[in-house]
């Protein structure tokens, strides 16, 4: 049976694909490392989110110039809420983040934007100094065409996700359910310096989602897979064998997909 699907009001896709998640998604780790760490992102953002005016609450802060990896990161905006006030301050916003005088801020390896299990810690590109990385990205939405940008999209598209270049949706504009809808997902083996903005630092999805070499994933699982921060701040690992369709589900925040319900029943062990 096909269902497409609304805002969904009654909340009855939310709690089925809920149920899958039950069965796809490993528990978090109880290390600290993992998902104590996840959850401090999780908690910064939501500082952040009610810190700063709708205007400010964007995917990059501009630098100069339309190329959205030439500005900061969100991350770089969320280092004031979870602990690194100091090396915020530092940083002058008026030049690149790749300047000589920035570049030693960039540096540092922030343990919250890391995966322990990854032993990646810095992007070297020639002629700019080695920079911290990050092994998570915001989740943008799903890109099902080939010139599709979903970070470039309205957050008012069904395909859109939480991150946008020019805006990031607030929790109340996620209508899918905050506990099934990915807020930050792992990168798999492309690594961006935390510090740039643009498709570093935000990722859409596009199939196949965990391609080996350019799809979603995480360092230290025993199969293919994800570590993910949830919109509701819980922490998850995604397996890589996830139903396309329900993960498709959750890389949006009012998606109308259309999704088999009878599939993901089955998938939840009903």
């Amino acid at each position: 049976m096909w269902y497409t699907v609304p805002k969904d009001d009654t909340g009855t896709v939310g709690k089925i694909i809920a149920k899958a998640l039950g069965t796809l998604a490993a528990p978090p780790l109880d290390d600290g490392l993992f998902d104590g760490s996840l959850k401090l992102l999780g908690q910064g953002y939501r500082q952040w989110e009610s810190a700063v005016p709708a205007d400010k609450f964007t995917g990059y802060r501009k630098a100069g110039g339309d190329v959205p990896e030439e500005h900061y990161s969100w991350l770089t905006e969320l280092l004031p809420y979870i602990g690194h006030e100091s090396l915020y301050r530092k940083f002058d916003f008026q030049k690149p983040w790749h300047s000589p005088f920035n570049g030693p801020y960039a540096e540092a390896l922030i343990p919250s934007f890391l995966n322990a299990a990854d032993p990646r810690k810095t992007w070297n590109e020639r002629g700019i100094p080695p920079m911290g990385v990050t092994h998570f990205a915001g989740m943008s939405g799903i890109e099902d065409r080939r010139n599709v940008v979903a970070a470039m999209l309205p957050r008012t598209d069904p395909r859109a996700g939480i991150f946008g270049y020019d805006s990031i949706a607030r929790q109340s504009d996620i209508t899918d359910g905050t506990g099934t809808t990915i807020m930050m997902i792992g990168t798999g083996e492309v690594i961006n310096p935390w510090v740039r903005g643009g498709g570093a630092t935000i990722r859409g999805a596009r199939q196949p989602y965990f391609n080996p070499l350019t799809g979603f994933g995480s360092r230290g699982l025993g199969a293919p897979g994800a570590y993910v921060l949830m919109a509701d701040g819980s922490a998850r690992v995604i397996m890589g064998t996830v139903d396309p369709e329900i993960f498709k589900a959750m890389c949006t925040i009012h998606g109308a997909e259309q999704v088999d319900m009878a599939k993901l029943v089955g998938q939840s062990g009903n």
